[in-house]
């Protein structure tokens, strides 16, 4: 626990002050409840029993002495009347539960609210921290486990800070407190009382491990849950619209099943662990009860301190009871801290130079120079030796089959991976030796899948540049044709949308990611299938959004889509990692492609289609199965083809020229 603490001590640092504050409070309660049952002694041996009172505490609660008054068999004493010793006794009652209770609200006050802004700082920390890890680390984890250390464990080290502060520290320093009071008192007695104290140390320690362990079992189910979860919300419609309901009831009810076991296992180790304190703690209180009673009838003690005695007894076992209790809040709480520690200390991050370059604005050049790249638990690199040249304001489409690296190529400019060998550059600049904020500034992307977070249409085109004003919102919008379906909508641009835009079309969506990069004006602009799945009408918007957004803009179109591809000056094949660039314009500049980049496009664009459904007579899988047939016919095709025109050009007779295309602006 204390281990957890010190783990976190960077963000608990700004609040010692009031950490320390807290503690003295605690101490000085501690001292004001060590003496509550004091009056008490007074009123049983003074008010009761007319004893002299003696001692220095207790003469002060009695109050002052006067002429001696009674005689006590041997000389005349002082002894104070009996009501004036209970109405100073109750007097003294009152302002000592008055004062305990006064710093037990402040210490409360000051450690509680403390605690509940190292868990904000702690908070915001770990969600920075994951927003700014690479990519490689998030294609490794699942989401909901992320979404569940950021909110559930959080959460539970702020039940064990808070336990910490209301539980632990007072209770460990109220039993110092009563150790060193009841040997204060009688040291022999003292000892005597505190010999229960080995073995209920021991007990919770046993337990507190055991019950640590399953807590950590228990909170691995519950992330499992939570990532099942998430993946199954956020895939509703293919679970609906498949009828798997049951299939999926069953497998949460299978990962609730684990959580249970992990659960009730705690529960256990809990329910077995605080009467095995209960029956120390009765132990010691019947050994300390029979000698101290034999004490008093010996005259060795008087009733009113072992009265007083007895109370710091419960007193000790209080504290140790509670502390037992704490064990599963603690257990759950350190497994919880371990993991979000496990968050904080990852450094996968993408590296920046010690003196990183910053570019206000580039003219939109781009080169990558031989490079090489592959996944960290890939075994084939996606690209070998790859090079390729873009000019600033050019065009260029880039195709392959699924898996090819096209995605990942696009993913290499603005650095969410780094290459393995090879430099990218950007305006004859390494992408590595630029600041990484500036570098993606210079970067807009519009992906297949479009991006739309939960608050109003306005906000999420915003989002390229939260100080656009609205002047340039509107204007942006409506080049986009996101205006084109405002007038639909009850609130226009201040219209909320549901999480990830569930109640737009997909092409009202790609429209307003279409729109958030124009607002961002980035000079260099990487189009993701961006029209894939969209219905002609929103293909047409789209496509006339993007036009306007690719103008005097360097523009990667990934995409087997004909109508994406009508304006580039460009087309780079990717195949088993290498680059091919592609004889002949695209048509819609006019020209053809050659015969073999012909047939590998075509042979590209079956193996991105499959049925789950054909017409009568036939079944799925034979018209899939002839697909794959005619796929694989295509590249055999395009293989000899293009293994004669490299031995046609081998003997110089090259037969196809690649045209020479100036980049094109606008």
């Amino acid at each position: 626990m204390l281990r957890t603490a010190w783990r976190f001590r960077r963000f608990i640092r700004r609040f010692l002050p009031a950490f320390g504050a807290g503690a003295l409070l605690v101490v000085l309660g501690t001292v004001i409840d060590l003496l509550q049952p004091w009056p008490l002694a007074v009123i049983i041996d003074g008010a009761i029993l007319h004893k002299p009172i003696t001692g220095g505490l207790q003469s002060w609660i009695a109050g002052p002495h006067g002429a001696p008054n009674v005689w006590n068999g041997t000389n005349w004493v002082t002894v104070t009347s009996s009501q004036t010793i209970l109405v100073r006794s109750l007097i003294a009652m009152v302002i000592l539960v008055g004062a305990s209770a006064i710093t037990d609200w402040s210490s409360d006050m000051l450690m509680d609210s403390a605690g509940e802004k190292v868990v904000v700082r702690i908070r915001r920390a770990t969600y920075g921290h994951l927003q700014r890890l690479s990519l490689g680390y998030h294609d490794r984890q699942r989401v909901g486990d992320l979404t569940s250390r950021v909110t559930l464990d959080i959460d539970r080290v702020q039940s064990m800070l808070v336990a910490i502060f209301d539980t632990f520290i007072p209770n460990v320093v109220m039993l110092i407190g009563l150790a060193v009071a009841m040997i204060w008192i009688d040291p022999g007695f003292g000892l005597l009382a505190l010999t229960i104290a080995p073995p209920l140390f021991f007990i919770t320690y046993r337990y507190t491990m055991r019950i640590k362990l399953a807590a950590r079992r228990a909170r691995e189910a519950d992330a499992r849950i939570a990532s099942h979860a998430n993946e199954t919300l956020s895939a509703v419609r293919s679970v609906q619209s498949f009828n798997r309901e049951e299939y999926e009831d069953d497998r949460f009810a299978e990962r609730n099943r684990e959580s249970l076991g992990a659960a009730l296992e705690s529960v256990r180790l809990r329910a077995r662990f605080t009467p095995a304190i209960d029956l120390i703690a009765l132990g010691g209180t019947l050994v300390v009860t029979y000698v101290g009673v034999h004490q008093v009838m010996d005259g060795a003690m008087p009733l009113g301190v072992f009265l007083v005695f007895l109370s710091y007894v419960k007193g000790l076992y209080k504290p140790m009871r509670s502390l037992s209790k704490m064990a599963y809040v603690v257990s759950r709480g350190t497994t919880s801290a371990e993991r979000v520690e496990d968050i904080l200390n990852q450094e996968d991050r993408i590296p920046e130079a010690a003196e990183p370059v910053v570019v206000s604005r580039f003219a939109g050049r781009v080169e990558l120079d031989d490079v090489t790249f592959r996944y960290p638990d890939g075994i084939a690199p996606v690209l070998e030796h790859a090079s390729l040249a873009i000019e600033p304001g050019e065009h260029i489409g880039i195709i392959g089959r699924t898996g090819a690296g096209k995605s990942t190529l696009a993913s290499l400019i603005p650095r969410f991976y780094d290459a393995e060998l090879g430099t990218i550059r950007i305006d004859g600049v390494d992408v590595r030796d630029l600041e990484l904020a500036s570098l993606r500034r210079q970067v807009s992307l519009v992906l297949q899948e479009p991006v739309v977070f939960f608050g109003t249409i306005g906000d999420n085109i915003r989002y390229g540049d939260p100080a656009a004003s609205d002047e340039r919102l509107w204007q942006v919008a409506e080049a986009a044709h996101v205006t084109e379906f405002l007038d639909r909508l009850p609130q226009g641009l201040d219209t909320l949308v549901g999480e990830r835009g569930a109640t737009l079309s997909g092409g009202q969506r790609q429209r307003i990611c279409v729109a958030r990069a124009m607002l961002a004006d980035s000079p260099i602009l990487i189009l993701d299938e961006p029209t894939t799945g969209l219905d002609r009408e929103s293909e047409t918007f789209v496509l006339e959004g993007l036009a306007q957004l690719s103008r005097d803009r360097t523009t990667i179109v990934i995409s087997h889509h004909e109508p994406a591809l009508r304006d580039v000056h460009r087309i780079i094949h990717i195949a088993d990692g290498h680059l091919t660039e592609m004889h002949g314009q695209p048509e819609g500049n006019g020209s053809r492609r050659d015969g073999p980049a012909e047939l590998e496009l075509a042979a590209d664009a079956i193996s991105d289609h499959s049925f789950s459904s054909v017409p009568d007579g036939y079944a799925p899988h034979e018209v899939n199965h002839y697909l794959a047939m005619l796929r694989d016919q295509l590249r055999a095709s395009a293989a000899r083809e293009r293994a004669l025109q490299e031995s046609l050009a081998a003997n110089g007779r090259q037969t196809v020229k690649p045209p020479v295309h100036e980049p094109r602006h606008g």
